[in-house]
C-alpha cells in the first residue's frame, strides 16, 4: 500500500511539473532586416509565425543563438532577436547573422 501510495505522489509531482513548464513557455521573438514571405515557417522543427519582418514562436527546442543562427539561414539577416525579456546583443546579433542566406 505504502508504494502505491509513494508511485502515485510522484505520479502527481511529475504531472505538475510538466504542466507548470507547459504554462511558463518560453517565448522567442525575431525581427528580420527583410519581411518574411511566409506567415508559417517551421525551422529546426518548431514552428515560427511572421507577420511581415516580425516572427515569434514558443516552442523552439534549441539554444537561443542555435536558434538565432537557424532563423539567419531560413529567413535571411536578424536586425534583433530576443527570449523572453533578453535581448541579443550587437556581437550575438553578428554572430547569428553569419549564418545569414542574405
Amino acid at each position: 500500500m505504502k508504494k502505491l501510495l509513494s508511485a502515485a505522489a510522484s505520479l502527481l509531482a511529475v504531472s505538475m511539473l510538466f504542466s507548470a513548464t507547459a504554462a511558463s513557455a518560453t517565448s522567442y521573438r525575431v525581427t528580420l532586416t527583410q519581411p518574411s514571405a511566409q506567415e508559417v515557417v517551421i525551422v529546426r522543427s518548431s514552428p515560427w509565425r511572421c507577420a511581415g519582418a516580425e516572427c515569434v514562436s514558443s516552442q523552439v527546442r534549441s539554444r537561443p543563438a542555435n536558434a538565432c543562427g537557424a532563423i539567419a539561414r531560413e529567413l535571411g539577416s536578424v536586425a534583433a532577436f530576443a527570449v523572453d525579456d533578453a535581448s541579443f546583443t550587437a556581437e550575438e546579433l553578428a554572430a547569428c547573422n553569419e549564418y545569414a542566406r542574405d
